[in-house]
């Protein structure tokens, strides 16, 4: 039957409800609702832009400040690309399927860079600079995921990015930006050290 399954697995039916497979598939569920909720933001921003280009100059990819980010939302955290066609600006890195899309449980989400106010034919000045929220706190609206990474402790680095990775930023002179190529690809280490075998030796790896 299917207690004596439960039973003979080694769940009792109290392990079943709460921390078993009933609450595996809650935790299931819980995902797909963010995702979806992250779509369909995401599909609402992409209106809003298109409706008011003419005052849009950027939409900026913003990704969470903590360490459960993934790579591929770390290295877009603070890139710019056009609004509607989201090329990208100033860089190569891909847009993607964008933020909110870009994997499973996608936390990031964008903002619209909006023109200035002289840009628009106002002649006031501009507002003051704004904070965002990381699991430690408010930091500077501006702060990248790089920026803020380089200022954590060697032991969230390495929960981050991996040990190894971790000394080559710390003692190699490898920045954040290098362990991925230009179009934000993480890469191997064994890309690194073809690519910079210097900082290898200089952190001693």
């Amino acid at each position: 039957s299917a207690q004596n399954a439960i039973l003979s697995g080694g769940l009792s039916w109290v392990d079943w409800y709460s921390d078993g497979i009933i609450e595996i598939d809650r935790r299931h569920a819980a995902s797909v609702v963010r995702t979806a909720v992250s779509h369909t933001a995401a599909a609402a921003r992409q209106g809003f832009y298109e409706r008011n280009a003419d005052i849009i100059k950027a939409d900026k990819w913003v990704s969470t400040l903590d360490s459960r980010t993934s790579s591929g939302c770390r290295v877009r955290d603070g890139l710019q690309y056009r609004p509607v066609t989201h090329e990208p600006i100033g860089h190569k890195v891909p847009w993607a399927a964008g933020p909110g899309r870009l994997h499973w449980c996608c936390r990031s989400t964008s903002i619209a860079v909006t023109k200035s106010f002289r840009e628009l034919g106002i002649d006031v000045e501009e507002m003051s600079p704004s904070t965002r929220a990381t699991m430690d706190g408010q930091v500077p609206a501006d702060m990248t995921y790089s920026q803020w990474l380089m200022k954590q402790s060697a032991a969230r680095q390495d929960e981050v990015v991996g040990p190894t990775r971790g000394a080559l930023m710390r003692s190699g002179g490898m920045k954040f930006d290098e362990l991925y190529d230009s179009r934000g690809r993480y890469l191997s280490l064994d890309e690194l050290r073809r690519r910079d075998a210097a900082a290898f030796e200089r952190a001693g790896l």
